[in-house]
């Protein structure tokens, strides 16, 4: 089985300015991967034209999809984080998703600690989105199961980009993840470099598959999104081809441990 993950940008080509699902999933679909982890995704959001985006491009790869809310509202104007128990109530929102051949069983989120409710401000124009991180972070996780193989689970998470931060939201996400006790995966826009992932999770039993720059995606010099391997092994990673969004794609074929 082959996997990989994605920070989607809501869908925006950078090349052009312009929000195209239907690039997006052509990129996908190139990328012939089982699973696929995305991180920055809209449900019925204004500037992406209302679309329920997890949905809309499980339709036309013909995948199975589950989409977690991180916030509610506009991450370009005011939100608020989506409920602590797990729950989505619907509406416009802002977060992360999963899309796989295979059915996706067991989802299950949980929130991250940091972020919260807050708005966009004129005086905040040219920081990052929602604003110096008051963005909520959520881990979503799902067990798949392809023909002939065994359970694992697939986590995806997007992360602080305020190191302290992430740091304590990955060890979160982790733990969490590996309380299934199945094989595990956890993938996704970490937001931190592999030179600090490698130590923090020194003994724990997951393992940080390296690989080259995933962004900017025209010219790569960090890599920020990252695959890590619990109780499997992950072999043959690649990163790229580019496509829309300012991340480069990273996938890797899962092999039993």
């Amino acid at each position: 089985m082959r996997v990989a993950t994605w920070n989607l940008l809501h869908g925006l080509d950078v090349r052009t300015g312009r929000i195209d699902l239907g690039a997006v999933a052509a990129a996908i679909d190139a990328l012939d991967v089982d699973v696929l982890a995305v991180q920055e995704v809209d449900r019925e959001q204004r500037r992406s034209g209302r679309a329920d985006q997890i949905a809309d491009l499980a339709g036309r790869l013909g995948w199975h999809s589950v989409f977690a809310p991180a916030l509610l509202g506009e991450p370009a104007r005011r939100w608020h984080a989506a409920p602590g128990d797990g729950t989505d109530p619907g509406g416009p929102a802002y977060g992360i998703g999963l899309l796989s051949r295979h059915p996706l069983l067991c989802p299950e989120r949980t929130t991250l600690c940091g972020g919260g409710a807050g708005e966009r401000r004129p005086e905040d124009a040219g920081r990052a989105l929602p604003g110096w991180d008051h963005e909520p972070r959520t881990v979503l996780r799902a067990q798949v199961v392809p023909p002939g193989d065994r359970p694992l689970v697939v986590a995806t998470a997007h992360l602080s980009y305020l190191v302290w931060r992430g740091m304590r939201q990955l060890h979160h996400a982790a733990s969490w993840t590996a309380a299934c006790g199945l094989p595990a995966l956890l993938i996704g826009d970490l937001n931190l470099p592999l030179r600090l992932l490698r130590p923090a999770l020194a003994g724990t039993g997951w393992l940080v598959a390296a690989a080259t720059a995933t962004f900017p995606a025209w010219r790569p010099g960090m890599q920020l999104d990252h695959l890590l391997g619990r109780s499997t092994r992950l072999r043959a990673v690649r990163v790229g081809p580019r496509g829309p969004s300012d991340h480069l794609p990273v996938s890797a074929q899962v092999v039993p441990a």
